[in-house]
């Protein structure tokens, strides 16, 4: 069960998909285009085996309303909306939407004028590089991990499968420290570098 753990979890990382900044349309969408196409990059979400769209209406006007994404042009999407949204879809798991709100400040200042639409899109060029080398190196890392987890011989006496489960224990509680620490620092950054607007 446990033993080809590494090879999954390589598998689950590669299948991973982010939208391309190619693959942004150039022209407006409506909003449920918009919903159309985020459910065709991202796929939909299983939440409790009820499906739900990886970008909604509801979540699009919320956002606005949130000041986390301007609002569209007459009934329409331009392209920084798309960017945006990709940008929030990656943080709103981890992040308050207060804390998303105060990161994107500074970009939603300016994201009306040409210089800014393309700075979102240079942000977002950046953003995929170097997030593509540092699951490079996580994945790496995981793999590392998950060796040193199921080589650790903690539960004498039990079965191998007893025994594989509280490796994969030990593995995932690694993991969400990990996360943890993750995220206080994010946390942190944002209190420390980034004003409060509420």
């Amino acid at each position: 069960m446990v033993h080809d753990l590494p090879t999954k979890l390589t598998e689950l990382i590669n299948s991973i998909e982010d939208i391309k900044l190619e693959e942004i349309p150039e022209y407006r969408l409506y909003i449920s285009q918009l919903e159309e196409f985020f459910d065709k990059k991202l796929g939909k979400v299983s939440n409790d085996d009820e499906e739900r769209k990886a970008i909604s209406k509801t979540m699009i006007q919320n956002y606005i309303k949130d000041g986390l994404l301007m609002p569209p042009e007459g009934k329409s999407y331009n392209r920084s909306h798309v960017i945006l949204l990709a940008i929030i879809y990656n943080l709103k798991s981890i992040l308050s939407i207060r804390d998303i709100r105060r990161l994107l400040n500074p970009i939603l200042k300016d994201v009306n004028n040409e210089d800014g639409s393309s700075e979102i899109d240079s942000l977002y060029e950046n953003y995929l590089k170097l997030k593509t080398e540092s699951v490079h190196n996580m994945s790496k890392s995981l793999y590392e991990l998950a060796g040193k987890a199921m080589d650790h011989n903690i539960a004498a006496g039990k079965s191998d499968d007893e025994q594989d489960k509280i490796r994969l224990l030990l593995f995932i509680s690694v993991l969400i420290a990990e996360a943890n620490y993750r995220k206080r620092i994010a946390e942190h950054l944002i209190d420390e570098y980034f004003e409060n607007i509420d």
